[in-house]
C-alpha cells in the first residue's frame, strides 16, 4: 500500500504550483547474448548479427500522491464547497488522490537480427541497404497485476447496480475476477500489438564531380522502432484493480472544501484487488494502459550535400525530416457527446451542463475521467540545416550552424504536460485534427556559433612565460521562442473538458496576438488580451459553451541570446622522469549577463495571463578551476 500521508501537491492558476516529492524504488537489470559477423567481398561489405536480452524491472512506487487545484487565490482562501459559497463548483476546483498495492516486478524479452551491404558500385558511387528485426516485448508483472481497460467492450448504459464490463487484466491474475471483466490471453493485460517489428535502412553517397572529393551528395530513409518508455506502463499502477485514481474536477467535485477536498471513505490495503463500478448515480474515475498500446514508429529522411569550399572549409546544407507515428499520449475517452431532436442520447435533445453526464458515451463515469495512455499521437518534423565548418588549423576551429525547422503534433499542446490539472490534451478529445498543431518545443530558427583558438605564442619578451599557452572558446546561441498555445480552463464546456484551449476574438491578425516591443517592456502583458475572449454559448441554457477555436502552438515565446566564454592557462612543469602539467581554467556562462526570460503564464483564465515571472537563463555565473596532469 502506497504512503498517503504525504502533503498533497497543490496548484493555484497562475500562482504557486507546489509539488511534493513521493519515493521511487526502482531496481533494474539487464542480460544480453549478441554477436556479430562482418566480411568484404568484391567491393561488399556485409555485417550481419542478432542479439537476445532479458529485462528486469523492478518498481516499488512508495507514494503516488495526490492534488488540490484552485483557479484563484480567492477560491484559495475561502475553500468552500459549492453549496457553502451559493454556486454551483466548490472553491477547490479538482482534487484527486491515488492508492493502491503499488509493487511490480516486469520482466521483458527481448531479440533482434539485421543484415546490411554497403556496396561500392563505382568509385564515386556507394549504395547501402540494411533489414531488421526486432522484437519489443512489452512489460508482464510477474505479480499478475497488470490490467488495461477497453472501452468497446463497457456497458454505455450500466444497471442501477453498476457494472464492471470493459476492465481487462492479465492472463496470470490471482483469482476470479467478477462478471463483465475479461481475463487477457497474455500477461500484459493488452492486444501485445508492435511487439514484432521490421526496419528497412537505404542510403546512398555518391562523389558528384569526377576526379574531385570537394562535393558529395549523400542521402538516406530509415524506419526505426521505439520502445515504450517504461514510464508509459506505470500508469498501469495507477488503474484498477491494483490502485485506485480518483479525480473530481469542477461540478463533480461540488462537495469538496479545504478541510475535506478528497472522496472519503478512503481505501485500504485490503480494498485491493478492486474493480471500481459504474453506474447512473456514480462519478467513478477509470485510469488505464489502452488495450491496443504498442511501439512507435517512426521514419527518418534526409538529403545532405557536403562542399569543401577552400583547404579547411567544409559547407554542409540538407533537409531532414521524421515522421512519428504511434506516439504516446493520454486523453480522455468518455467525452460528451452533443444531442438534438434527430440524435437524442438517453432521451436528451438539448445540450446543457446540466445534462452532460447523461450524454457520455459510458454512463456514470465523468467526461474528463476515464483517461487512457494510448499510442495513437503521431507528429511531423522537417528542416533545413545548413553548417560552415573550419578545421582546427594554426590554433583555430570554427563551427557555424543553422536550422530553420517545424514541428507538428496531434498533440503538440501537451508535450510538456502543459494541460495540468488531470493532465489530459487540450481541447476536443476526440478530435486529433482540431488538436494539431506546433508542438510546444518548436523553435523555428536556431543559430549556434562555436569556436575555440590557441593563442600564438610570442617568440621573446620579459612576459613570455606568462603569455604562453593561453587558449580561448565560445559558443553563442540565438534562437527564437518556442510555441506557445493558449489554454483556458472552462468549467462551462457543454462536452465536458475543462481544459481547453483559448477563443480568439476574431479582432486581431496571428502577428498581434503577442505585443509588439522587447521582451523587458511586456513582461507584465505578454499578450494582447483583447485577442482573446470567452467561448461562444451554445448550450440550451444559456450556459454551456463551445471548445475555443485557437490553435495549438499559436504564439512564439521569448527569443534567447546567450554567450558563453572560457579561457584556459597551460603551464608545463618539468620533474625529473616525467612530463606534467598545470591548467587554470575560468568558466564565464551569461558572460554578457544579458536576461534572457522564460515564458509567459498562457492559460486565459488565468489572473497572471500574460505575465512573465522568471528567467530561462540564469544570470552570469563564472567558476575557476585548477588541473593538475601528470
Amino acid at each position: 500500500m502506497s504512503n498517503n500521508n504525504e502533503l498533497p501537491s497543490l496548484n493555484i492558476l497562475g500562482s504557486i504550483s507546489i509539488a511534493s516529492g513521493f519515493p521511487r524504488n526502482i531496481t533494474q537489470n539487464s542480460f544480453v547474448l549478441g554477436d556479430d559477423l562482418s566480411f568484404v567481398h568484391d567491393g561488399h561489405a556485409v555485417r550481419l548479427g542478432g542479439s537476445l536480452t532479458r529485462l528486469q524491472d523492478n518498481v516499488d512506487l512508495v507514494g503516488l500522491g495526490s492534488l488540490m487545484r484552485f483557479l484563484s487565490w480567492p477560491d484559495f482562501l475561502l475553500g468552500l464547497s459549492a453549496s457553502g459559497n451559493g454556486t454551483e463548483f466548490s472553491n477547490v476546483f479538482a482534487s484527486f488522490d491515488d492508492f493502491g498495492l503499488t509493487t511490480r516486478e516486469y520482466r521483458v524479452w527481448e531479440g533482434s537480427a539485421y543484415a546490411q551491404d554497403n556496396y561500392r558500385v563505382l568509385n564515386a558511387l556507394t549504395l547501402n541497404a540494411g533489414l531488421r528485426y526486432e522484437r519489443l516485448g512489452q512489460f508482464g508483472d510477474r505479480l499478475g497485476r497488470n490490467s488495461s481497460f477497453g472501452i468497446n467492450q463497457a456497458e454505455p448504459n450500466p444497471p442501477p447496480g453498476g457494472s464492471k464490463a470493459g476492465y481487462i487484466i492479465a492472463s496470470d491474475f490471482p483469482g476470479i475476477p467478477p462478471p463483465g471483466v475479461i481475463r487477457s490471453h497474455n500477461n500484459f493485460a493488452n492486444d501485445g500489438a508492435g511487439q514484432n517489428t521490421i526496419a528497412l535502412r537505404v542510403g546512398f553517397a555518391w562523389q558528384v564531380l569526377p576526379g574531385s572529393t570537394s562535393t558529395s551528395l549523400r542521402g538516406g530513409y530509415g524506419i526505426y522502432y521505439s520502445r515504450p518508455t517504461g514510464q508509459a506502463f506505470y500508469q498501469n499502477v495507477f488503474g484498477a484493480p491494483y490502485s485506485v485514481f480518483r479525480l473530481n474536477a469542477g461540478t463533480a467535485n461540488a462537495s469538496a472544501t479545504f478541510q475535506a477536498p478528497f472522496a472519503q471513505p478512503f481505501p485500504t490495503p485490503e480494498s485491493f484487488p478492486l474493480f471500481p463500478a459504474y453506474s447512473p448515480t456514480s462519478t467513478t474515475t477509470i485510469y488505464a494502459v489502452a488495450p491496443g498500446f504498442r511501439s512507435a514508429i517512426i521514419q527518418q529522411y534526409s538529403l545532405n550535400v557536403e562542399s569543401e569550399l577552400h583547404q579547411g572549409w567544409l559547407l554542409e546544407t540538407g533537409f531532414v525530416g521524421t515522421r512519428g507515428t504511434h506516439l504516446v499520449r493520454q486523453r480522455s475517452l468518455n467525452q460528451a457527446l452533443s444531442a438534438s431532436a434527430d440524435n437524442p442520447i438517453r432521451g436528451v435533445t438539448a445540450n446543457t451542463v446540466a445534462d452532460i453526464p447523461l450524454r457520455v458515451p459510458i454512463l456514470g463515469v465523468p467526461p474528463d475521467s476515464l483517461q487512457e495512455m494510448e499510442s495513437e499521437g503521431s507528429s511531423w518534423y522537417n528542416g533545413l540545416e545548413a553548417s560552415l565548418t573550419r578545421r582546427l588549423s594554426r590554433g583555430l576551429q570554427l563551427l557555424a550552424s543553422y536550422t530553420f525547422s517545424k514541428t507538428l503534433d496531434t498533440d503538440g499542446a501537451d508535450i510538456n504536460s502543459t494541460s495540468s490539472g488531470n493532465a489530459l490534451t487540450l481541447g476536443n478529445q476526440d478530435s486529433p485534427r482540431q488538436r494539431w498543431g506546433r508542438a510546444s518545443f518548436d523553435r523555428t530558427h536556431r543559430f549556434v556559433f562555436s569556436a575555440t583558438w590557441a593563442l600564438p605564442n610570442p617568440r621573446r619578451g620579459k612576459l613570455q612565460a606568462f603569455l604562453n599557452d593561453w587558449s580561448l572558446a565560445a559558443i553563442a546561441t540565438i534562437q527564437s521562442g518556442s510555441a506557445l498555445t493558449i489554454a483556458d480552463t472552462n468549467s462551462t464546456n457543454i462536452f465536458g473538458i475543462s481544459e481547453d484551449r483559448a477563443q480568439l476574438s476574431n479582432t486581431c491578425s496571428k502577428g498581434l496576438l503577442a505585443r509588439a516591443g522587447s521582451v523587458e517592456s511586456k513582461l507584465n502583458s505578454y499578450f494582447n488580451p483583447s485577442c482573446f475572449t470567452s467561448p461562444p454559448i451554445i448550450g440550451a441554457d444559456g450556459i454551456g459553451t463551445a471548445f475555443g477555436n485557437s490553435s495549438t502552438g499559436i504564439a512564439n515565446g521569448p527569443g534567447q541570446e546567450n554567450l558563453d566564454v572560457a579561457f584556459s592557462k597551460s603551464v608545463a612543469l618539468h620533474r625529473s622522469n616525467e612530463q606534467s602539467r598545470l591548467q587554470f581554467r575560468a568558466e564565464f556562462y551569461n558572460v554578457l549577463n544579458h536576461p534572457q526570460f522564460a515564458n509567459p503564464d498562457s492559460n486565459f483564465t488565468s489572473p497572471a495571463f500574460g505575465v512573465i515571472n522568471s528567467t530561462a537563463v540564469s544570470a552570469r555565473v563564472g567558476q575557476l578551476a585548477l588541473r593538475f596532469a601528470f
